[in-house]
């Protein structure tokens, strides 16, 4: 079906978008081993099979960070109109770079430069739709979310705001 309408303001980013085309970017292929699918922008740890495959990240241990998974068009988007990283299917992961993420509607502000990068590793009794495993935050929130080590903000954003992360090479979960 073709499209139809265009709408007048366009966004400028996505969870997921690489923020720049650097020569330092490192993305991997990877499997994701998760039973459902899951948004683009989330940050994935190493599976089963370390060299081949992904999940997100659970659990109050420090896991092997692999990165953040970057955006593709080659997944269908569903009846949601929802562009989502399907179970079983090839994921690229920037392991080192800037990229575009969500912070989680209830993450105070980050401010750009900074490090106090946070990851979600357990989920709230109570979330959001835009709070889960892997997502970003500015901070610990009780305890359900870890330090992203080698992480840093790129640019500054407050709750539900798209924001550029760098990951670096030695980044890690702890």
């Amino acid at each position: 079906m073709p499209q139809l309408t265009y709408p007048l303001d366009l966004t400028n980013a996505f969870p997921g978008l690489l923020a720049d085309l650097s020569p330092r970017n490192d993305v991997l292929s990877r499997s994701s081993e998760e039973a459902a699918s899951f948004p683009y922008g989330t940050a994935v740890v190493a599976g089963t099979d370390p060299d081949t495959q992904v999940l997100l990240p659970a659990g109050a241990g420090a896991d092997t960070l692999i990165g953040v998974v970057s955006h593709s068009h080659a997944n269908e988007v569903g009846a949601d109109d929802e562009n989502l990283a399907d179970p079983n299917h090839t994921l690229n992961c920037l392991h080192v770079g800037r990229i575009y993420v969500q912070l989680e509607s209830s993450s105070p502000a980050v401010i750009a430069g900074t490090t106090g990068v946070f990851i979600r590793t357990a989920n709230p009794a109570a979330a959001p739709a835009d709070e889960g495993l892997g997502r970003f935050r500015g901070d610990v929130d009780g305890g359900d979310a870890l330090t992203m080590a080698g992480g840093r903000w790129i640019t500054s954003g407050s709750a539900g705001d798209l924001v550029v992360l760098e990951i670096d090479a030695d980044a890690s979960i702890s």
